[in-house]
């Protein structure tokens, strides 16, 4: 079955931001819609923290991973690692995650942001960009759909806020990946096309 992608539009989300959404992430990831995420995520680029530079950790894939580590190894402290059940539950539940999983995550909160990215394109061309707000996100984006492969960029271009990352030969045969982030050029700097290796 074929994704169905719904391109962002901007001035759809002007004034959709809740911070609220940020709040229930914690608790109840996933009970927040795609629909919602976007209108977290693509509405906080009308905030004036965003004109200012400034990105909630929430939106962050790797905050949400380095809490879940963190969490980890707390855990870790208090559970006697001679306890055999846990460790057969642990790996059957790991096993679980393994087989239902399209992507590399530790947390749901990770899975929400990237299904939230996958709703607007497939990165193939220009025109289903995937769409993100900050450069970061791509990086955090190939980390979890691509993992242990850890794609070479050898050249980035940008046009008209289409930014493009080009590949060395990799095994999945990926030239390059597409990436919408005319908001973030739109706010922030004044539109160029360049080429950096």
């Amino acid at each position: 079955m074929e994704q169905e992608f719904k391109k962002v539009n901007f001035a759809e989300y002007e004034g959709k931001y809740n911070a609220d959404t940020l709040v229930d992430m914690e608790i109840n990831p996933e009970e927040i819609s795609i629909e919602t995420m976007r209108e977290c995520m693509y509405g906080y680029t009308f905030t004036e923290d965003f004109a200012q530079n400034k990105y909630p950790d929430e939106l962050s894939m790797d905050y949400w991973k380095k809490m879940n580590d963190e969490h980890y190894e707390a855990m870790l402290e208090y559970i006697d690692i001679n306890d055999v059940d846990w460790e057969d539950s642990l790996l059957e539940e790991n096993n679980e995650e393994e087989e239902i999983d399209m992507y590399e995550v530790d947390t749901p909160q990770e899975r929400l942001l990237l299904q939230t990215i996958d709703s607007t394109g497939d990165g193939r061309t220009p025109e289903t960009a995937l769409c993100v707000i900050h450069v970061a996100n791509e990086y955090e984006y190939l980390d979890r759909v691509f993992p242990y492969y850890n794609f070479k960029v050898v050249k980035q271009t940008v046009d008209n806020g289409i930014d493009c990352l080009h590949f060395a030969p990799n095994t999945f045969d990926i030239e390059c990946i597409y990436f919408d982030i005319h908001r973030w050029f739109d706010v922030h700097v004044a539109p160029t096309n360049h080429t950096t290796a």
